[in-house]
């Protein structure tokens, strides 16, 4: 349940919720609850540790002190020897969890259990909201207590948000601003926003300081969000565009006309180096979506309780991100689900595996999780199932390996091509590398070739001087190292053998390098 049902479960009779909300949030939701108090003509109370005695919430949301009487260690067992003190009560901190167990004190959860049944006799007109960062209930009082999630700010809160510190300042140049203001809280908004405005004028430079501040905050957490993925083209994965496009297409309005969804996510299974993850960005591009990059490994914490509570956080930021699409990018999936089956790890792979797997199949954000994988056998069954598509990307083919020299020649040396002989000779011994390995080849070659130009001309002179090269000068630097697919043979091999179990990334080679001519007589 949400928090804006507050209201519905006090009609119902519900005396006492607990609301999971960042304490940034405390104003915005004290002034949603001062109008609930209002409305049923009822005084606001305020309490956490840090104040001595009762606080009575105004108009203005400011607290003001109600009562000499000292609380104590307990603003729930005030209440429950107080029945006089009528009103609404808002508690923060009051039950928060174990920091390393996550439990809750036995007396703490007595004393919930107590006051639930108190509050429900008809002469008590008191309502108690406890506001935690974060919340497992035990068995034992789950039933009597619901939990409300405080969400993210959504489009029109953010709108609402800047257009009351900002006005119409913006403009028609807003969207672009708005976008970057998703995934924070509304009360931790509204805190960075006028923080920065005290020292931003311009929209540009206020707008950038938002992304720099989500980013930041991510970094924290290992997360990586990346607004606009640089990358153009991945090189002879045409079938996985095709895919990507065909996703895309899907983030379109009419879509749902048609009772289309967005997929739930994809599985990008090969060897290493293969461009699996320029794919991701890739996808990430053709959609014109952000890119949030995480490691699963990552996410846990020094507990099984901070791993759930990470792991929840960081769903509930890609959701608000995800309300006009986003690609949830996990990197070396399986890594985090080795040894899934054991309990080495207290059973949290598969506390963290369960709540993802929930959290896949009940969304509704428009939010694609790529994943790409080594080995596919270390991911759980039933995590597998919830992904939309398996697809294998392989080492390229002699035309896929055209076009990713091509691509990275182009950075290096814009005027280079070769003859269709050097070419043979340069994609022939080039067949055993994938494309990070191409990637190296290029970069070497184009090294070693300022190198030479450093040591032949003045630095005044350097500038002007072209990098000069031959197909000699890659092969070169193609010998001297060895290649994944020859010193991980046995590792490769195993991986590409399974390849039937999914969707192939590039279509069969059509172009005019699949088959070398045939050499009749030798020179």
């Amino acid at each position: 349940m949400q928090f804006k049902d507050l209201p519905m479960l006090f009609d119902q009779g519900q005396n006492i919720v607990v609301v999971e909300a960042p304490v940034t949030e405390r104003i915005k939701i004290l002034e949603f609850m001062y109008q609930i108090a209002s409305s049923r003509r009822q005084y606001l109370y305020f309490w956490n540790q840090g104040y001595m005695q009762l606080q009575q919430v105004n108009q203005s949301i400011q607290l003001i002190r109600q009562t000499a009487d000292v609380i104590g260690n307990s603003g729930l067992a005030w209440l429950l020897e107080n029945p006089e003190a009528t009103g609404i009560f808002v508690f923060e901190g009051e039950i928060s969890p174990d920091a390393i167990t996550g439990a809750i004190g036995q007396q703490t959860l007595f004393i919930l259990s107590n006051l639930f049944y108190e509050l429900a006799k008809k002469n008590r007109q008191q309502f108690v909201v406890c506001l935690e960062a974060y919340i497992e209930l035990p068995v034992s009082v789950a039933p009597l207590i619901p939990v409300l999630n405080y969400e993210r700010a959504n489009p029109e809160q953010v709108q609402q948000i800047v257009h009351t510190i900002f006005g119409n300042q913006f403009g028609l140049k807003a969207d672009n601003f708005y976008r970057n203001c998703l995934g924070l809280p509304c009360g931790e908004l509204e805190i960075a926003l006028l923080r920065l405005s005290r020292q931003i004028s311009s929209y540009e430079e206020l707008a950038d300081a938002v992304l720099a501040y989500k980013k930041n905050k991510l970094k924290g957490q290992g997360v990586e969000f990346i607004n606009e993925p640089d990358v153009l083209h991945a090189g002879g994965l045409d079938l996985l565009e095709e895919i990507l496009e065909r996703a895309a297409v899907l983030l379109k309005p009419e879509a749902k006309n048609y009772n289309l969804k967005f997929p739930k996510g994809m599985i990008l299974w090969g060897p290493p180096g293969t461009g699996k993850s320029l794919s991701a960005k890739l996808a990430a591009k053709k959609m014109g979506v952000p890119l949030v990059a995480a490691d699963w490994s990552g996410l846990r914490g020094s507990t099984a309780f901070e791993s759930r509570k990470n792991l929840r956080e960081f769903l509930q930021f890609c959701d608000a991100n995800g309300t006009h699409g986003l690609v949830l990018y996990f990197d070396d999936f399986d890594k985090g689900f080795a040894g899934f089956d054991s309990d080495n790890d207290g059973g949290i792979s598969r506390q963290l595996a369960g709540k993802l797997l929930t959290w896949m199949q009940e969304r509704t954000s428009q939010v694609l999780v790529m994943a790409t994988v080594n080995r596919l056998e270390f991911l759980p069954p039933e995590l597998v199932r919830r992904f939309d598509d398996i697809i294998f990307v392989d080492l390229p083919h002699a035309g896929a390996r055209y076009e990713i020299f091509k691509l990275h020649l182009a950075k290096y040396f814009p005027e280079l091509d070769f003859s269709e002989k050097d070419w043979w000779r340069l994609l022939n011994e080039t067949k055993l590398l994938t494309p990070a390995e191409i990637a190296l080849v290029v970069r070497k070659t184009a090294e070693s070739a300022f190198y030479r130009n450093c040591k032949l001309f003045l630095n005044e002179e350097l500038a002007s001087k072209p990098l000069q090269v031959t197909v000699r000068d890659f092969i070169e630097q193609r010998h001297r190292f060895t290649p994944s697919m020859i010193r991980e043979e046995d590792k490769i091999l195993e991986i590409r053998n399974k390849a039937f179990y999914a969707r192939p990334a590039a279509s069969p080679d059509t172009s005019k390098w699949a088959k070398a001519p045939t050499v009749l007589f030798g020179s």
